[in-house]
């Protein structure tokens, strides 16, 4: 599997989000998150090392958030406790992105096709549906631990904001005001 073929996966992903097709949005994203898993693109070690002169991978990260919309919007939607960051992330071909990033997208957009279907009621058992994105929020989160200097801003607010609505969601009102105080400390930080 090279890290082409998993961000044209990643793109048709983003096709069924723009559709609010979420149910297939989640079939697309696992497929995509199992062949992440499974990269063995021998040009991905020169990727990586292109990467490292173009930009640090947090900005790569942040330049892919941003395609979708701008940066003050996001920031002035986030401040709402019941805003969902309902933005899957796509991938640009002329991006070059390393497996940490590509895993952390793929890892959220199923996150959200997750979420987003239990918000939309279009599958049976919605609670099941959040306590997987929950799960797949926090898998998000820890693919892309953010080391000194290279936080990601706009994906940390993603993932805790979302984490937030979904802790909400199933009732544990206390975990997610712990993560919107913790949204609020990073807004309070920039």
């Amino acid at each position: 599997m090279t890290i082409s073929t998993i961000i044209e996966r990643n793109n048709q992903t983003i096709a069924f989000f723009n559709e609010s097709d979420y149910l297939n949005a989640i079939e697309s994203s696992l497929t995509s998150l199992r062949e992440t898993s499974e990269i063995t693109d021998p040009e991905s070690s020169e990727e990586e090392s292109e990467n490292e002169s173009s930009g640090s991978s947090s900005d790569r990260l942040d330049q892919c958030m941003l395609l979708p919309a701008a940066a003050s919007d996001i920031r002035r939607l986030l401040l709402h406790s019941d805003f969902i960051y309902d933005q899957a992330i796509p991938i640009s071909q002329s991006l070059k992105v390393d497996k940490p990033i590509l895993s952390a997208i793929v890892i959220f957009n199923a996150a959200l096709a997750h979420h987003l279907a239990a918000e939309s009621r279009d599958i049976p058992t919605p609670p099941k549906a959040l306590f997987k994105a929950q799960r797949l929020y926090r898998l998000a989160y820890q693919a892309y631990t953010p080391g000194p200097g290279t936080q990601s801003i706009l994906f940390q607010f993603a993932v805790i904001n979302n984490l937030g609505v979904v802790e909400r969601r199933l009732g544990n009102t206390a975990l997610s005001n712990q993560y919107f105080d913790y949204l609020a400390s990073l807004l309070e930080h920039l």
